[in-house]
């Protein structure tokens, strides 16, 4: 079923785990970028892919294979510093990015359409990974977390994997998606789609107040700007993640309340941790294109909703896509 498909269901039947908003609110108006409190692929993608296959529910590129469209998404928490070289993002279909301690981030990584021989870091389970990706039902790659964030993983139903239960499944602290995809049950169900991609390259990323942008950047106190710029060449928006360049079709930038956790086991910490459900602002770049609009994630089985200044939903090029949670006391401009 089409992510279209889909936002009719919701109009006409009742609320399933896929849908994206409740049965008793209107389907929202198609217009401009939709998102999931959302990867990295140049555009080239698109291309090199067969366009006789359907499109890849994450990303909705032509899949390489038949089997693409059928095998579960992974997901993968990666912990990422100033000074780390991260791998593997650059095949990931959809990226989450939490603004973690220590001026360092946790990213979500999820992989469907393609193949990455290494990933890493793999880092602890958080709730931010949980939240953003229940609703895509992939089997999990992590090294372990705090005691509390176990029983949540738990409660989730999701799939896992750590070093504890197969280490042939990691080396070191990294994986791969080949052997993830060993591990991960085979009967698992693929992901819902969670863009509502532009059906055609003149479609306009959203339906009111669309403006030029060659570069978004997230100001955050205390840290480091994250600036994305766009690569007209490659029609792709780059940035320097750790010591790494990463680059992604669409950028989502969602508003939302961070607050601190206080983790007791196995040892004392506290770390900070953004708010996934409810609603905020939300700045989208895709293509030469920036709008601003709103978000509203109802649950934690629900898809991200995003849509224009008109109430339109957002629609980003086809390709991969990075979702960053920024607290309100960040600054996002599009230049």
């Amino acid at each position: 079923m089409s992510r279209r498909q889909i936002l009719r269901a919701t109009v006409v039947g009742p609320l399933m785990v896929a849908c994206l908003v409740t049965a008793c609110q209107p389907e929202p108006k198609r217009g401009g970028v939709q998102v999931v409190e959302p990867g990295t692929a140049p555009a080239t993608t698109a291309a090199s892919a067969a366009p006789s296959q359907p499109p890849a529910p994450l990303t909705g590129v032509p899949a390489g294979t038949p089997a693409v469209t059928t095998r579960p998404a992974l997901a993968v928490p990666l912990r990422v510093t100033p000074s780390t070289t991260p791998t593997g993002l650059d095949a990931a279909d959809v990226v989450y990015a939490e603004f973690a301690e220590s001026d360092s981030l946790h990213l979500t990584a999820v992989f469907h359409s393609r193949e990455a021989a290494k990933v890493g870091p793999v880092t602890e389970i958080r709730p931010v990974d949980i939240r953003s990706v229940a609703v895509l039902r992939p089997f999990v790659g992590y090294a372990g977390g705090p005691t509390g964030f176990l029983a949540q993983f738990k409660d989730s139903k999701l799939g896992g994997v750590t070093p504890d239960d197969d280490d042939k499944a990691f080396s070191g602290d990294h994986t791969s998606t080949a052997a993830l995809w060993r591990a991960a049950p085979k009967a698992a169900p693929p992901p819902t789609p969670v863009l509502d991609y532009a059906t055609t390259p003149g479609d306009a990323l959203a339906g009111r107040d669309l403006a030029p942008a060659r570069q978004l950047t997230v100001s955050v106190p205390g840290g480091p700007p994250m600036v994305w710029r766009y690569d007209a060449a490659k029609r792709v928006w780059t940035t320097r993640v750790g010591k790494a360049t990463v680059a992604a079709t669409s950028v989502v930038v969602l508003t939302t309340e961070y607050r601190t956790i206080d983790v007791r086991k196995p040892s004392f910490r506290s770390l900070p941790s953004a708010k996934v459900f409810g609603q905020g602002a939300a700045v989208a770049v895709s293509g030469p294109s920036g709008a601003k609009g709103t978000w509203r994630k109802p649950g934690q089985d629900l898809v991200c909703n995003v849509v224009d200044a008109d109430g339109g939903l957002m629609h980003p090029q086809p390709g991969n896509a990075w979702v960053v949670y920024v607290s309100s006391t960040a600054k996002v401009t599009l230049g």
